[in-house]
């Protein structure tokens, strides 16, 4: 058997619902938008992000209002803790594309107008190697994503179903013959000195790119789950990240010192994950006291290493 891939944009939006149901993969080279994309575009965006898998393993799995109810209570802490006119600073972390991040802002803004707001994520933009109708999509530190080659669009960093085995072969030479570049380090140079053309593909939703633009106090960068931003933040929050299918026991308790060693004191951690059995929203709101940490409120059942936080099993 074999599965064709979705090349262009028209070829994606005129496939419609259809698309859903072959489960074809759409080529990562279709997230760059260009100016003023309508909202058809976005929701194409949208939906090709969503199945997006990392060479870290991870997928970009969000849609709009996801965390909606994550909002509305942590406003209500935030406003009891904050000024309105105070520069109050928020970051959210392993935003994915930024939508939710967007959403939140958009609360934020209108009741602290001087807020400082910075969505981050370890995944901003993808690379696209392109020469004589093939591309590499490359993630930026060089790792391949996947091949393009119309009608394909495979999948480099992780397998390609044995059921499709047309699509395997060309993954698999796609791969040998990117092992055999061996660019190195300055991988980018080294492909543009090669006769590859170079592409920068955004990975940020457009409505938080817009919105970046419109307002400096809003921005979205690289940043990695673990780095310390020095005592600086007043909200933090780590939504779908910090849980065991990700990571073992000793990186999440390097991210809880993380986070603790980026808030101020009094500051608040939003920390959780949303079940894939019902699409709830289990949630915990942590406040850095003196001691560590207390709690202030949960959303269900609240986060699931919670407990090993709030006993002091972790720094």
């Amino acid at each position: 058997m074999v599965k064709f891939g979705f090349c262009t944009h028209e070829s994606y939006l005129r496939a419609g619902e259809r698309r859903r149901q072959s489960g074809a993969r759409a080529a990562y080279s279709l997230l760059d938008l260009g100016e003023n994309p309508s909202e058809e575009m976005i929701r194409a965006f949208e939906d090709i992000s969503f199945t997006m898998r990392t060479s870290r393993g991870t997928y970009r799995t969000t849609f709009r209002e996801r965390f909606q109810d994550v909002d509305a209570v942590a406003m209500k802490w935030i406003e009891q803790f904050y000024a309105a006119d105070s520069e109050v600073a928020i970051e959210d972390r392993a935003a994915s594309h930024g939508l939710t991040a967007w959403e939140w802002a958009n609360r934020v803004f209108p009741k602290f107008p001087r807020a400082k707001f910075e969505a981050s994520d370890i995944l901003v933009e993808l690379i696209e190697l392109s020469r004589a109708g093939e591309a590499y999509i490359v993630e930026t530190d060089g790792w391949p994503l996947q091949y393009v080659r119309p009608p394909f669009a495979v999948a480099l960093a992780h397998p390609e179903s044995w059921r499709y085995p047309v699509n395997r072969l060309v993954a698999l030479r796609a791969r040998r013959r990117f092992e055999k570049l061996d660019l190195g380090k300055n991988w980018i140079e080294t492909a543009q000195e090669r006769g590859w053309r170079i592409r920068r593909i955004s990975c940020v939703h457009p409505l938080a790119r817009e919105l970046g633009r419109r307002n400096v106090n809003f921005q979205f960068r690289s940043r990695d789950v673990f780095d310390e931003s020095g005592g600086t933040c007043d909200v933090l929050r780590t939504m779908n990240i910090f849980n065991r299918s990700y990571f073992p026991a000793k990186d999440l308790a390097r991210g809880a010192s993380a986070v603790l060693h980026s808030l101020r004191p009094g500051g608040i951690w939003i920390v959780g994950r949303t079940w894939e059995n019902d699409f709830r929203n289990h949630v915990s709101l942590l406040r850095r006291s003196e001691r560590g940490w207390e709690l202030l409120e949960r959303i269900g059942t609240g986060w699931e290493m919670e407990g090993a936080v709030l006993s002091g099993t972790w720094v």
